[in-house]
């Protein structure tokens, strides 16, 4: 039964990184950048009630806190990487040049990361596009590039103003 409990905790686990990976940039503003309220709000307290809206209480928490305490390094290192590329973009050229790349901009600005954004949001929005397992796994990585530049941005508009 362990093995079982495991297994889902880690899909939901892996579901809840990729929207991370998605949205870090967005999730380090909300949450002002203390990673251990969001470790638990977002990671820990979330799948607990997740699990109790479809398993019985007794199995969860006989499985799940020594699980939670294995992968708690791990995902304090993720969060730990993006958010460090939140508090200095400018420390990482090559992923702000991949992100201009993957949406095709030149120059980057406010106005024309939005219209980019916009526009591959319209062709793959699961919603709309034919394929909704590749569709969602390509608005992840839209979603990637946009926190991206969206970090670089709002710090550049903060140096400048500062």
């Amino acid at each position: 039964m362990k093995t079982f409990y495991y297994k889902v905790f880690d899909y939901i686990y892996k579901k809840r990184l990729e929207l991370f990976q998605a949205l870090f940039y967005d999730l380090y503003e909300g949450f002002g950048g203390k990673q251990e309220e969001f470790l638990k709000a977002w990671f820990e307290y979330y799948t607990v009630r997740k699990l109790l809206s479809h398993f019985p209480f007794e199995d969860i928490f006989a499985y799940y806190p020594k699980f939670a305490y294995e992968r708690r390094s791990l995902l304090k290192s993720y969060i730990r990487i993006y958010w460090s590329f939140c508090q200095r973009p400018f420390r990482y050229p090559a992923k702000v040049q991949e992100s201009m790349n993957f949406f095709g901009l030149r120059e980057l600005s406010e106005d024309s990361l939005k219209r980019a954004y916009r526009k591959m949001v319209r062709s793959y929005h699961p919603d709309k596009h034919p394929d909704r397992s590749l569709a969602h796994k390509k608005m992840l990585l839209i979603n990637y590039h946009y926190q991206v530049l969206l970090s670089y941005l709002k710090e550049a508009m903060s140096c400048s103003r500062g």
